[in-house]
């Protein structure tokens, strides 16, 4: 019985302790509800700590036609201040005791639960709020009240101690209030937060300047879609105070101009478009002309305030309606069979954001890129209606983009009706999306973004939804095969056709690189005929390897059809090696085969040669001639048939008087001398002379065989009918080694430079690549002109050129420059990008290999350092040749050439290594 008695100190009064139990009975329920809210917030902080600082903006926004805002952070407390009109007295007891008073007939209908369970949340900064501010009598309009009271949640997972913090609120209220003058537009609403007491593990001052920060991104959104929302001010202990302010806005033109001081000094006005259908309005920021990006870190959705949680919804621009219906969590809209309203505010959205595209376009507001990321996997990812924003929103937003003309190409806008962006499906990068762009898109300039903004592009469009804007490979070759040749091309790229043919072997290039069957199944390979006509590699194309041009005359007069059509366009061909396969070349000797094989047809048949075929026995003979044929033995080689029978098809093309005459000439024993006879259309005339000079045959075929012309010859049989003088037989001998020299030297020094480039491209064209941070240069092999050698950056389009000489072993001769290669060697645009390779072959040219040339080259870089004066010197004789008057300097088959000192070049010399690097610096600037 003792132990059931209370001890003085511990006593409770009866009365006391029904008051206990009332407080206990009244408190519990917000207490309850309190835990409830209170307990999630440190699992649910990373969207907490962006939302709080709304929740504050939706609280001081509620009953007021506008409000000005002050956020302050200093080192412990985070202050919260606004402008707006006094409480009520039911908002103070719902601050204390939230959701007790849901009921109550004093609360105002035009919110939805101000001091609710948003409030609640702000808590993530704080686990004590001090709440300050003015009340308004309830019932004298003019009398209001000062109060101050905490708000300490620290034991917020107790209960007991809940309601002993909910009635130490209640008793702060009602004891420390004094009445007070209200001022209107004075900062009396005021919340502390005391940054040093936070909720369980959560660090206040990260959530407070996390919330900051998101503040100052969607702030100019916020101000749009919360046109009673006049300034925010924000102070943060050591950075400069920011102050948003409305400054203009323009239903008309859509334009809302946001004012920004910053330390009270004015910046520039941050700018937002927007557009309104009904209640619906979207926007987005335009800075220096262009639309910016939206982070993925802000809400799309908005009523008027940011839906934290939405940052993934899938419209493709924020978008506001004072008529949304959030979730509980205020975190998203439901979509789903009963929210008919919301399904209206996003029609409504797209309506908008059809009428604020075409204004962006109007006004040529740049990076229109920013506003197309409708992503599929978003919409799939929908927790409901996911097929109705399918049907209705995807479908009518891309109705919208096929319709506005907002695609800046080639100076003009276009829909995505026509847009067309180059598109790779594999192993892609952005240089090698660039790779692809540079490729194709002279096919459709019209057509495709400039390649600054492409890579934008492909990155916001999704290729799922919008399948008709991918250009892909097989597209672009389609696109050529429809030219059908090169003239055609030239005419739709609007590119002279040498450009024409310099684009088309890069695009074939990249063809055979990256999808080789389309060569096949489409006509891209341009032939050397005059049109350039395409073909594919399976059609009968080859690789012109030495076809003499003349006899390819023969041939097309033999046949009457143009041989240039079974040959691959040489610019391709240097451009893209192994194009076709090993064995598909052709040369003089496979064309000889052919022409003689229309020979064999003949003779098979015993038939006649056609006219046709009797005039390409006259360029034939004439080809022989100027050829050189090195020896008459060798013609059964190459011409088996026409070698066995030409003097019956020669006697085809003479009357019967010709005939007795050429006959003479055969039965003298020198059939090859008809042969030589017949490459000059031979009047009867001319062939009665040398009929009748029978006796100097061997001497008039000796000159024939040394170079001299059949027409020259003609003339002197009727000048010394007797005997050609001695001089001008040396003469035509001399001529003859002279020609057999030079064809000598070419092909020697020929072999040497492909010699050096396969050696080149073994050994050292890797480093460059790597140097220079490409996949890959040009390296193209000339071989005339005035450079033997090409390397190109093919992103800057830079180029280092090689021109190559090959001197004798022992050699002390000089070396000479063509003009054209001076020329290029001075040239302010080429100087610092040329250089001479210079090696001394091996006394036997079958001795050197690519291990000899690598080890014996030496460059000569920027060679214009000194030849500068030479070319100066060139340039006078040519000017004074040229001046206009009644007598000046003629010259005849003038041929200039620059002589530079053999050892002086040599002693310039440095090594290949050297080279090497040369060719590395030139290509990185």
């Amino acid at each position: 019985m003792g132990e059931n008695l209370s001890t003085q100190e511990n006593f409770v009064s009866f009365d006391d302790q029904i008051k206990e139990t009332e407080i206990e009975k009244k408190l519990s329920i917000p207490a309850k509800r309190l835990m409830e809210k209170l307990e999630p917030i440190p699992s649910k902080i990373e969207s907490l700590k962006f939302r709080w600082f709304w929740e504050l903006i939706q609280n001081a926004s509620d009953f007021n036609s506008e409000v000005d805002i002050e956020l302050e952070l200093q080192e412990n407390t985070l202050i919260f201040r606004h402008n707006g009109q006094p409480f009520k007295i039911v908002d103070v007891e719902n601050l204390i005791t939230p959701d007790s008073d849901k009921d109550d007939e004093d609360i105002d209908k035009d919110y939805i639960g101000r001091f609710g369970s948003g409030f609640i949340s702000t808590h993530a900064l704080s686990s004590v709020i001090t709440v300050e501010g003015l009340v308004k009598d309830k019932y004298r309009d003019k009398v209001h009240y000062k109060f101050k009271f905490d708000l300490d949640r620290t034991n917020y997972n107790s209960k007991r101690l809940l309601i002993d913090s909910i009635q130490e609120s209640e008793d702060q209220f009602k004891k420390d209030y004094e009445e007070s003058n209200y001022i209107p537009g004075s900062f009396d609403t005021i919340f502390s937060y005391d940054l040093t007491q936070g909720l369980s593990t959560i660090n206040p001052k990260e959530i407070a300047k996390a919330g900051i920060d998101y503040a100052i991104k969607v702030l100019p959104l916020v101000f749009t879609f919360l046109p009673k929302l006049k300034s925010v001010k924000i102070i943060q202990n050591g950075i400069p105070d920011k102050h948003f302010y409305q400054k203009t806005r323009n239903d008309e033109t859509g334009w809302c101009h946001i004012g920004l001081n910053t330390n009270t000094v004015p910046k520039e006005d941050i700018k937002v478009k927007y557009a309104k259908e009904i209640d619906t309005i979207v926007a987005r920021e335009v800075k220096n002309n262009l639309v910016t990006e939206y982070s993925d870190e802000i809400a799309v959705l908005f009523l008027y305030l940011p839906l934290i949680g939405s940052e993934r919804f899938p419209f493709p621009i924020s978008v506001n309606s004072g008529t949304f219906k959030p979730e509980t969590e205020r975190n998203a809209i439901s979509l789903s069979d009963v929210s008919t309203e919301n399904k209206t505010n996003l029609l409504n959205g797209v309506k908008a954001f059809k009428k604020l595209l075409q204004n962006l376009a109007d006004e040529k507001i740049g990076n229109l890129y920013h506003l197309v990321q409708l992503k599929s996997d978003r919409i799939k990812a929908l927790p409901n209606g996911s097929d109705w924003f399918q049907k209705n929103i995807e479908k009518e937003i891309k109705l919208v983009l096929d319709e506005v003309a907002f695609v800046y190409c080639n100076g003009k806008p276009i829909s995505y009706a026509k847009l067309k962006l180059p598109f790779i499906p594999e192993n892609k990068t952005e240089s090698r999306d660039l790779e692809f762009y540079d490729v194709v898109s002279a096919l459709i300039i019209d057509e495709v973004p400039s390649r600054a903004e492409y890579l934008n592009w492909l990155k916001n469009v999704d290729f799922t939804i919008f399948k008709s804007v991918p250009f892909r490979l097989e597209a672009a070759v389609k696109m050529v095969a429809s030219s059908q040749n090169l003239v055609h091309l030239a005419e739709y790229i609007n590119k002279e056709v040498e450009e024409t043919v310099e684009w088309l072997a890069n695009f074939i290039k990249y063809v055979k690189n990256n999808d080789n069957g389309l060569l096949t199944k489409y006509k891209i390979i341009p032939c050397q005929s005059e049109e350039g006509v395409f073909v594919n590699r399976d059609a009968e194309i080859f690789t012109d390897n030495g076809v003499d041009v003349d006899l390819i005359e023969v041939y097309n007069k033999m046949k009457n059809q143009d041989y240039r059509f079974k040959l691959l366009n040489k610019t391709v061909n240097q451009e893209v090696p192994n194009l076709l396969p090993e064995a598909k070349f052709k040369t003089w000797k496979t064309i000889s085969k052919e022409i003689d094989e229309i020979f064999r047809l003949r003779l098979d048949a015993n038939s006649k040669l056609t006219k046709d075929e009797i005039d390409g026995l006259t360029l034939l003979v004439k080809w022989l001639k100027s050829k050189g044929f090195p020896n008459w033995t060798e013609l059964p080689i190459y011409f088996p048939t026409f070698n066995i029978s030409y003097t019956s098809f020669f006697l085809e093309s003479f009357d019967d008087e010709e005939k007795i005459k050429a006959i003479t000439i055969r039965d003298s024993g020198k059939q090859d001398t008809l042969v030589k006879l017949a490459e000059s259309e031979v009047t009867a005339e001319e062939l009665n002379t040398v009929v009748e000079s029978i006796s100097d045959i061997k001497q008039i075929v000796n000159i024939i065989d040394s170079g001299a012309n059949l027409e020259q010859l003609t003339e002197l049989s009727k000048l010394f009918p007797n005997k050609i003088p001695s001089q001008i037989m040396d003469f035509a001998r001399e001529e003859g080694e002279k020609k057999r020299d030079f064809d000598t030297k070419s092909k020697i020094g020929s072999d040497v430079e492909k010699l050096f480039k396969t050696a080149f491209e073994k050994n050292h064209l890797g480093f460059i690549v790597d140097k220079v941070d490409l996949e890959a240069v040009d390296f193209v092999y000339a071989g005339g002109g005035s450079y033997d050698f090409r390397i190109t950056n093919p992103e800057t389009r830079q180029s280092f050129y090689i021109e190559m000489k090959s001197v004798k072993n022992g050699n002390t001769d000089a070396v000479k420059l063509a003009i054209s290669q001076l020329e290029r060697a001075v040239n302010p645009k080429y100087k610092e990008h040329y250089c001479i390779a210079l090696i001394e072959r091996t006394k036997d040219i079958k001795d050197m290999d690519e291990a000899y040339v690598l080890s014996n080259l030496r460059f000569i870089q920027n060679p214009g350092t000194f030849l500068e004066s030479v070319y100066e010197d060139h340039k006078k004789v040519i000017e004074s040749t040229s001046k206009a008057r009644a007598a000046k300097l003629l010259m005849l088959n003038a041929d200039f050439r620059c002589s530079i000192d053999y050892e002086f070049l040599k002693s310039k010399g440095k090594s290949i290594n050297e080279l090497e690097l040369a060719v590395v610096s030139s290509l990185m600037n």
